[in-house]
């Protein structure tokens, strides 16, 4: 196709806009895209939502390059009454004039605070999650059976148009523009040396990236001064020479009681978060809209009445027991194995250096922990991207859904990978000494290896952006033309664009969940092993919040951003590793030789098994109670929501009333014309 024909096919499908628009989100098509693709794609996009289609404006970048080849670039915004429209059909939650948070409703928008200056009235980030919510709602049709000029791409009934150009690398990449100002100013309060051991600006971070992102640097920060104390604990134990039976035990009590206290304290302070932001009623249910990649049959929504894709529970099912269960199950074993070999290389190990002492026999002694804790990051590397392949066949409906499953497949995987190893020492072959240098071998390789990571990343974004700056230049170089439809995009956007386009796409907050899963689970479930445990999370994390603050900042493309209201399943997650320490915990002590000789001798295996599985019920009981003292709410939020609640049933009621008031009224009139026509008819 020549270019006169890309033209006039762009120019024919971008319908002309009298007013200038703010483009919020970029989408950039790959290079040499078929025509019939694009043009297909901006129709969805400006089309009416009665056909199908977004309503969205889009203006359109044509780039010819001297090679002969063309890239399309489409910048996207919308008008402000769309937007509303899409913040009412979304729920999107509001402050309203009684300063408390209700869904936005359009009928009801004059009483929403800040409704007065509607161009500010929703946040940046609000306004590009509307937009990406509306291009994902573009759903092919039973008619929509392939892309145009893709034959071999095959469309599902009811899955998402943009998710299909995705996948198959029509469109290249896709991001929201980042707020240069903004973003500068929040870096400014955020990672810079100097606000180091200060507070998050935790809000102004949900202001521009949404609640989710949020949360995790909030349960981030607190998590890190949670460490504080049994850091603090744990280089007493170390500097001190008081060694007795009690010490290990002293330390994993407190451990085990602070990790429940901390637990509840964050869900009450989460609770405040989400009740500050409106997103502490979010529930999911049968009436949420399905995720952008949720394929099946077009059917019916029986709530909504909505139309939406339908796939069988039964399939579902189907896949997850009879493919996934296996498949995980078989990389479980293989976990397995691998920390077998570890074992077989460290014997090895200790008879090289039990045979001849040297400084060199002394580094191979420790060679198989490292090359153990390099194979641990590397497997699990691998087994990610297998469990989100399994995850994304599996098809679930809601979003949630889909998060838990796959987290629930990346913990099991990875708390048998990183941990067998030390279930194993600790009770097959009941070796202390061994125990600690392992966990300490595994926690230390593993932070170090990270904060390597981490102070690199200042110097590889420099030259990362060396070369986003070479890339940009060499993209003008070769660029030969460049033609505009509907409306000429400004210099400095394109500048800005081009520059966003080169940075890494973030993959959301999964894997720094993940890795402070296991972090929290070194730190707690072999307390009494290891009391340094905690020091050694807790300086990590000290640097870990500043770094990747700075990558949120300067080196990741800006993100959608997402609500919540939680932590979600990591907070299940985390109180189940608090549960399982407490059982690890009592079994060290318990088979510990010096705890033993205080009972009396004639004391059968049986009977000991017996006295600490008591003990280990006292403690859990000592952890229940502590849970239920501890509210998940404060106070003052459950009367806020309770007068919420109580403010909404009160409008409620009033528009019943005047909806029923009106009926009467017109029923009235109706009797009124009745009973004149009646006596008018007698009269005459």
């Amino acid at each position: 196709m020549s270019d006169e024909e890309v033209t006039a096919g762009i120019q024919s499908m971008v319908r002309q806009s009298p007013a200038p628009f703010r483009p919020l989100v970029v989408l950039e098509f790959a290079v040499g895209a078929k025509q019939s693709a694009i043009e297909w794609m901006i129709s969805k996009l400006q089309g009416s939502e009665a056909t199908g289609g977004a309503e969205l404006e889009v203006s359109a970048v044509v780039m010819t390059y001297k090679q002969g080849t063309s890239q399309t670039v489409l910048y996207i915004g919308a008008k402000n009454t769309r937007l509303l429209s899409a913040a009412d059909m979304t729920s999107l939650c509001k402050v309203y004039k009684d300063n408390h948070y209700r869904e936005f409703t359009i009928e009801d928008m004059a009483n929403f605070k800040g409704i007065e200056d509607v161009d500010s009235f929703l946040t940046t980030a609000e306004k590009q999650k509307l937009i990406l919510h509306e291009m994902e709602a573009v759903r092919a049709s039973d008619e929509e059976g392939h892309i145009p000029g893709y034959d071999k791409i095959k469309l599902w009934t009811g899955k998402s148009i943009l998710k299909k150009y995705l996948s198959r690398e029509i469109i290249t990449k896709m991001y929201p523009l980042h707020e240069p100002e903004e973003i500068k100013k929040l870096g400014a309060d955020w990672y810079q040396l100097k606000r180091v051991f200060k507070e998050q600006p935790i809000d102004d971070i949900r202001h521009y990236f949404g609640e989710k992102i949020a949360l995790y640097f909030a349960f981030l920060g607190y998590y890190t001064i949670a460490l504080i104390p049994p850091a603090f604990i744990g280089i007493i134990y170390f500097i001190t020479s008081w060694q007795s039976m009690y010490r290990e035990a002293i330390f994993a009590v407190f451990n085990l009681i602070w990790a429940t206290i901390f637990l509840e304290v964050w869900k009450r302070y989460c609770s405040e978060l989400s009740y500050r932001w409106g997103t502490i009623d979010m529930v999911s249910s049968k009436y949420d809209e399905p995720r952008a990649n949720y394929y099946g049959t077009l059917g019916e929504n029986p709530v909504t009445g909505k139309p939406e894709p339908v796939f069988p529970k039964w399939k579902r099912n189907f896949r997850f027991y009879c493919v996934t269960v296996p498949i995980v199950s078989v990389a479980l074993g293989i976990a397995f194995y691998i920390m077998l070999g570890y074992f077989i290389m460290q014997e090895w190990a200790d008879k090289k250096y039990a045979s001849e002492k040297s400084w060199v026999n002394f580094s191979v002694l420790y060679l198989p922990t490292v090359i153990y804790a390099v194979l641990i990051g590397i497997v699990n590397a691998i087994y990610r991207k297998v469990a989100k392949k399994l995850n994304d066949w599996e098809n679930h409906r809601l979003q949630s859904a889909y998060d838990n499953h796959l987290i629930v497949k990346l913990i099991l995987f990875d708390f048998v990978n990183c941990f067998i190893s030390l279930f194993y020492v600790a009770f097959y072959i009941q070796d202390m000494a061994l125990l600690r240098s392992h966990l300490a071998a595994l926690l230390i390789t593993q932070q170090l290896i990270g904060q390597v990571q981490e102070a690199m990343v200042p110097f590889l974004f420099l030259k990362r952006r060396k070369k986003q700056v070479d890339e940009v230049l060499k993209k003008q170089n070769a660029l030969q033309k460049k033609e505009y439809f509907n409306g000429e995009i400004a210099e400095d956007v394109q500048r800005q664009a081009g520059m966003e386009s080169e940075m890494e796409e973030y993959n959301g907050t999964m894997d720094d969940y993940l890795e402070m899963f296991l972090q929290f689970g070194y730190v707690f479930l072999f307390s009494s092993a290891f009391p340094l445990a905690a020091l050694w999370a807790l300086i990590n994390n000290v640097t870990e919040i500043r770094s990747d603050a700075f990558k949120m900042v300067k080196v990741f493309q800006r993100p959608f951003a997402e609500s919540a209201a939680s932590i979600g399943a990591w907070q299940v997650a985390f109180e189940l590793i608090s549960i399982m320490a407490v059982m690890t915990n009592c079994a060290l002590i318990g088979m510990n030789p010096e705890v033993r000789k205080l009972l009396p001798s004639d004391v059968t295996a049986v009977n000991i098994v017996l006295i600490f599985v008591a003990v280990e019920h006292i403690i859990l009981a000592i952890k229940v109670a502590v849970a239920y003292l501890i509210p998940d709410q404060p106070k003052w939020v459950e009367i806020e929501l309770a007068k919420t609640a109580y403010q909404s049933k009160l409008a409620l009621q009033e528009k019943h009333f005047q909806v029923n008031l009106s009926k009467h009224i017109h029923r009235t009139s109706q009797d009124k014309e009745k009973i004149d026509a009646v006596l008018k008819e007698k009269s005459q």
